[in-house]
């Protein structure tokens, strides 16, 4: 689906807010990240954070993480792989995460 057909899109991409998995879950599998608020958590092959993240707050749109020019966006609304353009991309998505999540 075209990025821009996708009527969920948040007015600006944001970048991750942690470096790894916000609920201390280590995932083979990937992680995500929320594109509206920068919450990163597992993908659906492992704990679903991600999809329950985008439940409880609204936040449809993610992105592989880490977040950049070949990550994927996905919208969980529209079940569809949303292809990037000019204006709706991850280019130059900021990378530093303010809060760097401990594991074990």
């Amino acid at each position: 689906m075209k990025i821009s057909e996708c009527t969920h899109l948040p007015e600006k991409f944001v970048g991750p807010r942690a470096d790894s998995c916000e609920e201390n879950h280590f995932c083979p599998f990937g992680q995500r990240v929320c594109l509206t608020c920068g919450y990163v958590g597992c993908c659906d092959s492992c704990a679903q954070h991600l999809r329950k993240h985008a439940k409880e707050t609204g936040h449809q749109i993610m992105a592989s993480y880490p977040a950049d020019e070949r990550s994927f966006i996905w919208c969980y609304t529209d079940d569809d792989y949303l292809e990037p353009d000019e204006k709706h991309n991850l280019k130059g998505i900021k990378q530093n995460p303010k809060k760097r999540v401990q594991m074990w």
